[in-house]
């Protein structure tokens, strides 16, 4: 069972620790979903315009592609190139908050186990049995318990949108060849 709540909190730092995770999770949960349908919306207007491009010959509007190239001088491989680098620049911007939370949030969670180990440890000088330890050992590895479970969706979600962003960049790289074919 779960250690009481106000014996975990008494320890400044697992406030701190996991406030900080609290923290991280929320904001994982918030920058998953704001990019997934961003991008989901953003990969089905691309191709649809690809679609477009198939059946008529004719480089629609809706591409960003089209927006991009129309501001070039020259139009060739290296401006379409430029404008797809833009776009995989602009589709990954926050999901490397992701791959930070996945990577330092069990790093957390095992700080916040040091220190509530390291308190088990000074009590241990006025206690002779393990069974008076044991307890305050099982609420410091709480903190690493909690920091897996933050890193766990934001590494998953990480993997998600990365995906998204290479089914996106691919889109946007047959619109090239399409275009640039004929």
């Amino acid at each position: 069972m779960l250690p009481e709540i106000s014996k975990i909190l008494a320890n400044p730092i697992n406030i701190v620790v996991l406030g900080w995770l609290g923290f991280y999770l929320f904001f994982v949960f918030l920058v998953f979903f704001y990019k997934f349908f961003q991008l989901s919306s953003w990969i089905k207007k691309e191709e649809e315009a690809f679609h477009t491009m198939l059946m008529s010959d004719v480089f629609p509007v809706s591409s960003s592609l089209k927006s991009c190239i129309e501001k070039s001088v020259n139009v060739n491989q290296y401006s379409f190139d430029a404008c797809i680098q833009a776009a995989a620049k602009k589709s990954t911007k926050g999901i490397t908050f992701l791959s930070i939370v996945a990577s330092t949030a069990p790093f957390i969670g095992l700080f916040g186990t040091v220190v509530g180990i390291l308190s088990a440890f000074q009590g241990m000088q006025s206690v002779s049995t393990i069974n008076m330890i044991a307890p305050a050992i099982a609420d410091a590895l709480i903190a690493t318990a909690v920091g897996i479970i933050v890193a766990v969706p934001a590494y998953s979600f990480h993997q998600i949108l990365s995906k998204k962003v290479e089914d996106l960049i691919s889109t946007l790289k047959m619109q090239k060849d399409m275009y640039l074919s004929k």
